[in-house]
């Protein structure tokens, strides 16, 4: 019995769905750093957790690094993190919202006070990166290992 061409296009749409579905999983950790000059210049951390938790880690040149804590969520090809209050009574930043794409995430809404004129794109960590289950009880991130946890409070790193 010969296969329907009907089932042939099924089968063949079926194996080019799998990458670009796998493509579009967000990772746990993503990185990224621009900006024309040293003034401008910043590195931008995001840890993804599982349970929708995420923290941000801005590394301006020659500045202390800025620590948010946020709620993520994906729809479809976009990603928008809104943050969460702070203790200590600052505005919350308007929600940074990323487009999906090649695997990256590349800023379309952000809050320019927070991240600038231009947060950079952020590109996943190489080889197996996933998310920790929840990031909402990390400090600061760890950026000199990421493949490491992050920084809680009761952890002196």
């Amino acid at each position: 019995m010969r296969p329907s061409p009907f089932a042939a296009v099924l089968v063949l749409g079926t194996f080019l769905a799998i990458p670009a579905h796998a493509a579009d999983k967000v990772k746990g950790f993503y990185a990224g750093s621009g900006g024309m000059s040293a003034a401008d210049h910043r590195t931008l951390f995001i840890e993804f957790g599982a349970d929708g938790s995420a923290i941000l880690q801005q590394k301006w040149h020659d500045k202390d690094p800025q620590t948010w804590h946020a709620r993520w969520k994906k729809t479809r090809s976009s990603i928008t993190l809104t943050y969460e209050p702070a203790k200590d009574a600052a505005p919350t930043p308007e929600p940074l919202v990323f487009s999906f794409k090649h695997g990256a995430l590349v800023p379309t809404s952000w809050d320019s006070p927070t991240l600038g004129i231009k947060p950079p794109t952020l590109t996943p960590f190489g080889g197996r990166n996933p998310q920790a289950g929840s990031v909402s009880q990390c400090q600061s991130l760890n950026t000199l290992d990421p493949t490491r946890d992050c920084v809680t409070w009761g952890t002196h790193q």
